[in-house]
Protein backbone atom coordinates (compact mmCIF):
# COMPACT_ATOMS: atom_id res chain seq x y z
CA UNK A 1 0.00 0.00 0.00
CA UNK A 2 1.21 3.29 -1.02
CA UNK A 3 2.22 5.67 2.09
CA UNK A 4 -0.53 8.56 1.67
CA UNK A 5 1.75 12.20 1.88
CA UNK A 6 0.16 15.59 1.76
CA UNK A 7 1.04 16.13 -2.30
CA UNK A 8 -0.99 12.83 -2.80
CA UNK A 9 -3.97 15.21 -0.72
CA UNK A 10 -3.35 18.16 -2.46
CA UNK A 11 -3.65 16.51 -6.11
CA UNK A 12 -6.95 14.79 -5.01
CA UNK A 13 -8.03 18.16 -3.37
CA UNK A 14 -7.28 19.51 -6.79
CA UNK A 15 -9.18 17.05 -8.83
CA UNK A 16 -12.53 16.89 -6.37
CA UNK A 17 -11.85 21.18 -6.47
CA UNK A 18 -11.63 21.72 -10.40
CA UNK A 19 -15.88 21.49 -11.06
CA UNK A 20 -16.42 23.79 -8.56
CA UNK A 21 -13.38 26.42 -9.40
CA UNK A 22 -14.79 26.33 -12.84
CA UNK A 23 -18.13 27.34 -12.26
CA UNK A 24 -17.23 29.90 -9.99
CA UNK A 25 -14.96 31.43 -12.31
CA UNK A 26 -16.91 31.73 -14.95
CA UNK A 27 -19.87 32.93 -13.10
CA UNK A 28 -18.06 35.46 -11.80
CA UNK A 29 -16.97 36.79 -15.04
CA UNK A 30 -20.48 36.91 -16.41
CA UNK A 31 -21.34 38.71 -13.39
CA UNK A 32 -18.70 41.09 -13.96
CA UNK A 33 -19.74 41.60 -17.91
CA UNK A 34 -22.94 42.21 -16.87
CA UNK A 35 -21.69 44.88 -14.32
CA UNK A 36 -19.62 46.41 -16.60
CA UNK A 37 -22.30 46.09 -19.55
CA UNK A 38 -25.32 47.73 -17.28
CA UNK A 39 -22.89 50.37 -15.55
CA UNK A 40 -22.34 50.94 -11.86
CA UNK A 41 -24.44 50.21 -9.12
CA UNK A 42 -27.04 48.16 -11.50
CA UNK A 43 -27.29 45.69 -8.12
CA UNK A 44 -27.23 46.66 -4.74
CA UNK A 45 -27.71 43.98 -1.80
CA UNK A 46 -26.36 45.33 1.97
CA UNK A 47 -23.04 43.54 2.19
CA UNK A 48 -24.31 42.92 6.43
CA UNK A 49 -26.68 40.52 4.65
CA UNK A 50 -24.06 38.81 2.81
CA UNK A 51 -21.69 38.81 6.00
CA UNK A 52 -24.79 37.04 8.21
CA UNK A 53 -25.73 34.66 5.59
CA UNK A 54 -22.22 33.51 4.78
CA UNK A 55 -21.53 33.09 8.81
CA UNK A 56 -24.32 30.80 9.05
CA UNK A 57 -23.79 28.69 5.73
CA UNK A 58 -20.13 28.06 7.20
CA UNK A 59 -21.87 26.91 10.96
CA UNK A 60 -24.00 24.85 8.90
CA UNK A 61 -21.15 23.26 6.41
CA UNK A 62 -18.87 22.70 9.75
CA UNK A 63 -21.55 20.83 11.67
CA UNK A 64 -22.53 18.48 8.07
CA UNK A 65 -18.44 18.11 7.38
CA UNK A 66 -18.09 16.96 11.55
CA UNK A 67 -20.70 14.78 10.93
CA UNK A 68 -19.64 12.98 7.82
CA UNK A 69 -16.43 12.92 9.58
CA UNK A 70 -17.52 10.61 12.07
CA UNK A 71 -18.90 8.33 9.44
CA UNK A 72 -15.84 7.92 7.78
CA UNK A 73 -14.09 7.29 10.89
CA UNK A 74 -16.36 4.53 12.09
CA UNK A 75 -16.11 3.15 8.80
CA UNK A 76 -11.81 3.01 9.46
CA UNK A 77 -12.75 1.47 12.87
CA UNK A 78 -14.58 -0.92 11.86
CA UNK A 79 -11.79 -2.37 9.13
CA UNK A 80 -8.93 -1.86 11.83
CA UNK A 81 -11.09 -4.34 13.56
CA UNK A 82 -11.42 -6.77 10.51
CA UNK A 83 -7.73 -6.18 10.05
CA UNK A 84 -6.33 -7.07 14.10
CA UNK A 85 -9.07 -10.08 13.83
CA UNK A 86 -8.00 -11.78 10.87
CA UNK A 87 -4.58 -11.84 12.32
CA UNK A 88 -5.45 -13.08 15.68
CA UNK A 89 -7.95 -15.65 13.65
CA UNK A 90 -5.06 -17.13 11.24
CA UNK A 91 -2.58 -17.63 14.00
CA UNK A 92 -4.91 -19.70 16.14
CA UNK A 93 -5.95 -21.67 13.88
CA UNK A 94 -2.54 -22.45 12.98
CA UNK A 95 -1.72 -22.89 16.41
CA UNK A 96 -4.67 -24.99 17.47
CA UNK A 97 -4.81 -27.67 14.49
CA UNK A 98 -1.20 -28.26 14.73
CA UNK A 99 -2.08 -30.21 18.08
CA UNK A 100 -3.71 -33.32 17.05
CA UNK A 101 -4.56 -34.07 20.48
CA UNK A 102 -7.33 -31.05 19.66
CA UNK A 103 -8.90 -32.49 17.50
CA UNK A 104 -11.92 -35.37 17.11
CA UNK A 105 -10.39 -38.54 15.79
CA UNK A 106 -11.92 -38.37 12.45
CA UNK A 107 -10.18 -34.95 12.17
CA UNK A 108 -6.65 -35.52 13.21
CA UNK A 109 -5.50 -37.74 10.11
CA UNK A 110 -6.27 -34.26 8.26
CA UNK A 111 -5.83 -31.29 10.65
CA UNK A 112 -3.42 -29.44 7.80
CA UNK A 113 -5.88 -29.70 5.30
CA UNK A 114 -8.90 -28.96 7.41
CA UNK A 115 -7.10 -25.73 8.99
CA UNK A 116 -5.88 -24.75 5.38
CA UNK A 117 -9.54 -24.91 4.71
CA UNK A 118 -10.89 -22.61 6.96
CA UNK A 119 -7.60 -20.15 6.50
CA UNK A 120 -9.08 -20.31 2.70
CA UNK A 121 -12.87 -19.92 4.00
CA UNK A 122 -11.03 -16.68 5.78
CA UNK A 123 -9.66 -14.94 2.48
CA UNK A 124 -12.62 -16.02 0.51
CA UNK A 125 -14.53 -14.10 3.41
CA UNK A 126 -12.63 -10.92 3.10
CA UNK A 127 -12.64 -10.97 -0.73
CA UNK A 128 -16.31 -11.14 -0.52
CA UNK A 129 -16.71 -8.67 2.45
CA UNK A 130 -14.81 -5.94 0.51
CA UNK A 131 -16.77 -6.70 -3.02
CA UNK A 132 -20.24 -6.41 -1.52
CA UNK A 133 -19.27 -3.45 0.46
CA UNK A 134 -17.95 -2.23 -2.94
CA UNK A 135 -21.39 -3.43 -4.68
CA UNK A 136 -18.89 -5.30 -7.03
CA UNK A 137 -19.24 -8.48 -8.96
CA UNK A 138 -18.92 -11.31 -6.59
CA UNK A 139 -16.17 -13.68 -6.54
CA UNK A 140 -16.04 -17.41 -7.68
CA UNK A 141 -15.06 -19.44 -4.82
CA UNK A 142 -13.44 -22.18 -6.62
CA UNK A 143 -10.45 -19.49 -6.73
CA UNK A 144 -9.64 -20.43 -3.05
CA UNK A 145 -10.12 -24.21 -3.67
CA UNK A 146 -12.80 -24.44 -1.22
CA UNK A 147 -15.11 -27.30 -0.47
CA UNK A 148 -18.46 -28.05 -1.84
CA UNK A 149 -20.05 -26.44 1.07
CA UNK A 150 -20.14 -23.24 -1.03
CA UNK A 151 -21.28 -24.53 -4.32
CA UNK A 152 -24.56 -22.75 -3.91
CA UNK A 153 -23.03 -19.91 -2.85
CA UNK A 154 -23.77 -17.88 -5.64
CA UNK A 155 -27.83 -18.27 -4.48
CA UNK A 156 -26.96 -16.73 -1.43
CA UNK A 157 -28.09 -13.12 -0.38
CA UNK A 158 -25.46 -12.38 2.26
CA UNK A 159 -22.60 -14.60 1.06
CA UNK A 160 -20.12 -12.92 3.50
CA UNK A 161 -22.64 -14.77 6.34
CA UNK A 162 -22.87 -17.97 4.50
CA UNK A 163 -18.79 -18.63 4.58
CA UNK A 164 -18.58 -17.63 8.44
CA UNK A 165 -21.24 -20.36 8.45
CA UNK A 166 -19.18 -22.36 6.86
CA UNK A 167 -16.37 -21.85 8.96
CA UNK A 168 -18.30 -22.46 12.13
CA UNK A 169 -19.30 -25.54 10.90
CA UNK A 170 -15.98 -26.34 10.17
CA UNK A 171 -14.41 -25.63 13.48
CA UNK A 172 -17.82 -27.64 15.32
CA UNK A 173 -16.96 -30.47 13.93
CA UNK A 174 -13.09 -30.45 13.77
CA UNK A 175 -12.41 -30.34 17.81
CA UNK A 176 -12.98 -33.06 20.83
CA UNK A 177 -15.24 -32.75 23.57
CA UNK A 178 -12.01 -32.14 25.74
CA UNK A 179 -10.73 -29.03 24.21
CA UNK A 180 -13.81 -26.65 24.36
CA UNK A 181 -11.96 -23.63 25.24
CA UNK A 182 -10.26 -23.70 21.91
CA UNK A 183 -13.38 -24.16 19.64
CA UNK A 184 -15.01 -21.31 21.86
CA UNK A 185 -12.08 -19.04 21.56
CA UNK A 186 -12.33 -19.14 17.65
CA UNK A 187 -16.40 -18.92 17.58
CA UNK A 188 -15.82 -15.28 19.78
CA UNK A 189 -13.37 -14.17 16.91
CA UNK A 190 -16.21 -16.25 14.25
CA UNK A 191 -18.67 -13.80 15.88
CA UNK A 192 -16.07 -10.44 15.87
CA UNK A 193 -16.57 -10.94 11.73
CA UNK A 194 -20.36 -10.93 12.18
CA UNK A 195 -20.16 -7.79 14.29
CA UNK A 196 -17.66 -6.17 12.22
CA UNK A 197 -19.58 -7.03 9.06
CA UNK A 198 -23.03 -6.14 10.60
CA UNK A 199 -21.32 -2.50 11.59
CA UNK A 200 -19.62 -2.23 8.24
CA UNK A 201 -23.21 -2.66 6.65
CA UNK A 202 -25.48 -0.36 8.74
CA UNK A 203 -22.74 2.49 8.07
CA UNK A 204 -22.77 1.55 4.25
CA UNK A 205 -26.82 0.83 3.84
CA UNK A 206 -28.04 3.90 5.89
CA UNK A 207 -27.77 6.83 4.10
CA UNK A 208 -26.66 10.39 5.62
CA UNK A 209 -30.38 12.02 5.38
CA UNK A 210 -30.83 12.91 2.27
CA UNK A 211 -33.41 15.42 2.93
CA UNK A 212 -30.81 17.23 5.24
CA UNK A 213 -28.26 16.72 1.93
CA UNK A 214 -29.97 18.42 -0.41
CA UNK A 215 -30.63 21.17 1.67
CA UNK A 216 -27.41 21.65 2.73
CA UNK A 217 -26.43 21.70 -1.31
CA UNK A 218 -29.36 24.42 -1.99
CA UNK A 219 -28.52 26.75 0.19
CA UNK A 220 -24.68 26.81 -0.39
CA UNK A 221 -25.05 27.13 -4.17
CA UNK A 222 -27.57 29.77 -3.18
CA UNK A 223 -25.26 31.52 -1.17
CA UNK A 224 -22.51 31.52 -4.11
CA UNK A 225 -24.93 32.49 -7.27
CA UNK A 226 -25.67 35.64 -4.82
CA UNK A 227 -21.88 35.98 -3.58
CA UNK A 228 -21.21 39.10 -6.05
CA UNK A 229 -24.47 40.62 -5.37
CA UNK A 230 -23.47 40.54 -1.45
CA UNK A 231 -19.95 41.71 -2.28
CA UNK A 232 -22.14 45.20 -3.95
CA UNK A 233 -20.44 47.08 -6.61
CA UNK A 234 -17.88 45.21 -8.06
CA UNK A 235 -15.46 48.04 -8.52
CA UNK A 236 -11.91 48.48 -7.02
CA UNK A 237 -10.17 52.01 -8.01
CA UNK A 238 -12.65 53.18 -10.00
CA UNK A 239 -14.69 52.79 -13.05
CA UNK A 240 -10.82 52.93 -15.34
CA UNK A 241 -8.95 50.85 -13.18
CA UNK A 242 -7.96 47.66 -13.57
CA UNK A 243 -7.99 46.58 -10.19
CA UNK A 244 -11.67 46.11 -10.18
CA UNK A 245 -10.47 42.65 -12.09
CA UNK A 246 -9.36 41.52 -8.46
CA UNK A 247 -13.22 40.71 -7.94
CA UNK A 248 -13.17 38.26 -10.10
CA UNK A 249 -10.74 35.87 -8.25
CA UNK A 250 -12.11 36.67 -5.19
CA UNK A 251 -15.66 35.78 -6.07
CA UNK A 252 -13.98 32.58 -7.19
CA UNK A 253 -11.81 31.90 -4.13
CA UNK A 254 -14.74 32.24 -1.40
CA UNK A 255 -17.20 30.32 -4.16
CA UNK A 256 -14.50 27.34 -4.55
CA UNK A 257 -14.42 26.91 -1.17
CA UNK A 258 -18.12 26.76 0.05
CA UNK A 259 -18.59 24.41 -2.88
CA UNK A 260 -15.52 22.03 -2.15
CA UNK A 261 -16.34 21.61 1.65
CA UNK A 262 -20.03 21.04 0.77
CA UNK A 263 -18.42 18.11 -1.90
CA UNK A 264 -16.40 16.39 0.51
CA UNK A 265 -18.86 16.23 3.61
CA UNK A 266 -20.79 14.45 0.49
CA UNK A 267 -17.87 12.12 0.03
CA UNK A 268 -16.80 11.92 3.81
CA UNK A 269 -20.20 10.60 4.59
CA UNK A 270 -20.06 7.78 1.89
CA UNK A 271 -17.02 6.02 3.59
CA UNK A 272 -17.50 2.78 1.40
CA UNK A 273 -18.07 4.46 -2.10
CA UNK A 274 -14.75 4.01 -4.11
CA UNK A 275 -14.06 8.53 -4.69
CA UNK A 276 -11.06 10.14 -4.06
CA UNK A 277 -11.72 10.31 0.22
CA UNK A 278 -12.43 6.79 0.67
CA UNK A 279 -9.78 4.74 2.43
CA UNK A 280 -8.11 2.44 0.38
CA UNK A 281 -10.75 -0.73 1.01
CA UNK A 282 -9.54 -3.01 -1.70
CA UNK A 283 -5.38 -2.90 -0.76
CA UNK A 284 -6.17 -2.78 2.98
CA UNK A 285 -8.11 -6.31 2.37
CA UNK A 286 -5.65 -7.76 0.25
CA UNK A 287 -2.89 -6.98 2.37
CA UNK A 288 -4.72 -8.74 5.29
CA UNK A 289 -5.43 -11.38 2.69
CA UNK A 290 -1.71 -11.94 1.97
CA UNK A 291 -0.75 -11.76 5.60
CA UNK A 292 -3.31 -14.52 6.27
CA UNK A 293 -1.28 -16.48 3.27
CA UNK A 294 1.84 -16.27 4.82
CA UNK A 295 0.65 -17.58 8.35
CA UNK A 296 -0.21 -21.05 6.21
CA UNK A 297 3.24 -20.97 4.47
CA UNK A 298 5.41 -19.73 7.45
CA UNK A 299 3.99 -22.34 10.12
CA UNK A 300 7.41 -24.22 11.07
CA UNK A 301 5.60 -26.66 13.32
CA UNK A 302 3.86 -28.28 9.90
CA UNK A 303 6.15 -30.84 7.66
CA UNK A 304 7.33 -29.96 4.23
CA UNK A 305 4.08 -31.61 3.13
CA UNK A 306 1.53 -29.72 4.83
CA UNK A 307 3.23 -26.35 3.98
CA UNK A 308 3.23 -27.27 -0.22
CA UNK A 309 -0.46 -28.16 0.88
CA UNK A 310 -1.09 -24.76 2.82
CA UNK A 311 0.18 -23.35 -0.53
CA UNK A 312 -2.28 -20.55 -1.90
CA UNK A 313 -3.71 -21.24 -5.44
Amino acid sequence: MNVPTESVGFKKLLGIAFLPFSFCFLYSIAVFTLEEAFGDHFYSISPQTGSVFGIAVAFFLGFRMNSAYDRWWEARKNIGELTYNSRNFSAKVCTYFCNKENLSNESKSQNYIIGKTILDLLRLYLVQFQKQLHNQSDIDPNVFSVDNNLSFLPSVKNKPNHILQTMSQKIEQSFNNECSMEKYDLMVLINKFYEIQGKSERTKNTPFLNIYKAFTRLIVVFYVLLLPFFMGDIDLGGENSYWELFAIPVITLIGTIFLTINKLSNLFGDPFSQAATSFPLTEIIENISAEVNDVIKGTSIYSKKSIHLFDST
